[in-house]
């Protein structure tokens, strides 16, 4: 499996997405984790979210060259003749 720069790998993410949807089929009415499973989660979504915030950052800085060029104005004058 290959993976591109943006791609982020969050298994305890993964796993309480899963539990989450047996606990439904099976109609739990909660879940549980371990505190090794809560910090790992914590772990992954602090990874997640910088990752997101990052990105965002570099959209902005896209946007704001992209702006910047579509405001430059080039005008060329040739004098003319009389």
């Amino acid at each position: 499996m290959s993976q591109d720069k943006n791609s982020i790998q969050l298994p305890s993410v993964e796993r309480l997405v899963q539990r989450l949807i047996a606990a439904e089929k099976t109609n739990q009415k909660e879940i549980r984790m371990t505190v090794q499973e809560a910090r790992e989660l914590t772990t992954d979504l602090s990874l997640m979210t910088t990752k997101l915030g990052k990105q965002i950052q570099d959209i902005h800085a896209r946007l704001d060259k992209l702006t910047g060029e579509q405001q430059q104005i080039s005008v060329q004058m040739d004098g003319g003749t009389f």
